[in-house]
């Protein structure tokens, strides 16, 4: 299976610029009622699209993505997003997918430490480590499964090639 993990990915300070940025009361998040666009009927959760059809959605791109893109060697992007899971009381386990159907890397980052992770399908559990990247082929399917030992599980999604 064709993935990687980085621990403490970004240097300390970097990190703690994303967390309190993020953390933050006006970091804006948009609810939206569905996690994977395979099974529109497997629960919740906010999100943020930095990046997305060829274009920056979001004034926090520069601050929050270009940190984390930097060591990829990224020659396209594809999307850039932040998943937030809310603490639901009891384990979700989202629908198994892949982010495109295009060839392509995923990178997640994880941003806090918690019991949630992403499972996948044919392969290991990666667990929610904070400053800590995961990836991975595009083609593998995952899915992730809700936190609930801390209030939220925040990840940063970045498709490319």
């Amino acid at each position: 299976m064709d993935l990687k993990i980085i621990k403490n990915y970004l240097d300390n300070e970097t990190y703690c610029i994303l967390d309190k940025e993020i953390n933050s009361r006006y970091f804006p998040l948009y609810y939206t009622d569905y996690v994977s666009y395979d099974n529109k009927k497997d629960g919740f959760m906010f999100n943020h699209i930095f990046y997305d059809n060829d274009g920056v959605n979001s004034d926090f791109f520069e601050k929050i993505v270009l940190p984390l893109i930097k060591p990829l060697n990224v020659k396209t992007l594809i999307r850039a997003k932040l998943n937030f899971y809310t603490n639901q009381k009891h384990k979700i386990k989202h629908g198994y997918h892949t982010d495109s159907e295009k060839d392509h890397k995923v990178a997640l980052y994880s941003l806090n430490t918690n019991n949630g992770y992403t499972e996948f399908k044919n392969g290991p559990i990666v667990k929610s480590v904070a400053n800590q990247l995961c990836v991975f082929d595009g083609k593998l399917k995952h899915r992730s499964v809700t936190q609930t030992n801390k209030n939220s599980r925040i990840n940063i999604n970045i498709n490319f090639i």
